[in-house]
């Protein structure tokens, strides 16, 4: 059979639209089933870190003694690298600490690292002071009438400077704590310091309170 050359560019159209439509309709199929040659499906597994909210502290702490209360409990915060704030509430009671009086303590403990973290290893050396609140029926913030004027010192509101160190050892694994600390502080009041100077009574080793404590580290 004989063609012109019309009739050749014509077959030769129609072949060209035959297997491009077939091919349109063989991606099409692959890629309603998913499948391409230029974009293949890829899972990437990525660390997923869940921050906790700003207000969830950075550190619990429970302490025996240091002028707060016999026992104490606290949480706080890393502010820097070197402060520390944390606000405790303490109880001193005739079952709890043999006091004739109960005694409820707030305390703000703002703490400063001496060092930077990691100088001294697992050893950080600390300092500074509590701003101490006391409830009880015989602390006043501002004295009683029948008290004579300038002989005593306010006993509801002190400021309690204080130094020490802690221990703190890190953690493995994913749990709600990352490190512990163990503690120590030497700390005393702004009354005993005012009775140091001012009389010959009150000696410098009588005016510090030792205490120890435990500081868990919240991931």
């Amino acid at each position: 059979m004989r063609y012109n050359t019309a009739t050749k560019h014509i077959l030769l159209i129609a072949l060209l639209l035959i297997t491009k439509i077939g091919f349109s309709q063989s991606t099409g199929d692959q890629y309603r089933q998913g499948i391409s040659i230029e974009e293949k499906p890829a899972v990437q597994y990525d660390t997923i870190l869940i921050r906790k909210g700003w207000y969830i502290p950075d550190h619990l702490k429970l302490q025996y003694a240091g002028l707060i209360g016999f026992m104490s409990i606290g949480a706080g915060y890393e502010i820097t690298d070197r402060y520390e704030p944390t606000l405790f509430y303490g109880l001193l009671t005739e079952h709890f600490g043999g006091s004739s009086v109960t005694v409820h303590t707030i305390s703000l403990k703002n703490s400063w690292k001496l060092f930077r973290p990691g100088l001294l290893g697992d050893i950080t050396p600390k300092a500074g002071f509590s701003v101490n609140l006391g409830f009880t029926n015989n602390t006043f913030h501002r004295l009683p009438a029948h008290y004579p004027s300038n002989y005593y010192f306010q006993n509801r509101i002190h400021v309690a400077p204080f130094f020490g160190g802690e221990w703190k050892i890190n953690m493995s694994g994913d749990g709600f704590f990352n490190a512990v600390g163990l503690y120590t502080e030497m700390s005393t009041l702004d009354n005993y310091i005012l009775e140091f100077i001012r009389t010959k009574y009150v000696t410098i080793d009588k005016i510090w309170n030792l205490s120890f404590g435990v500081s868990l580290y919240i991931n």
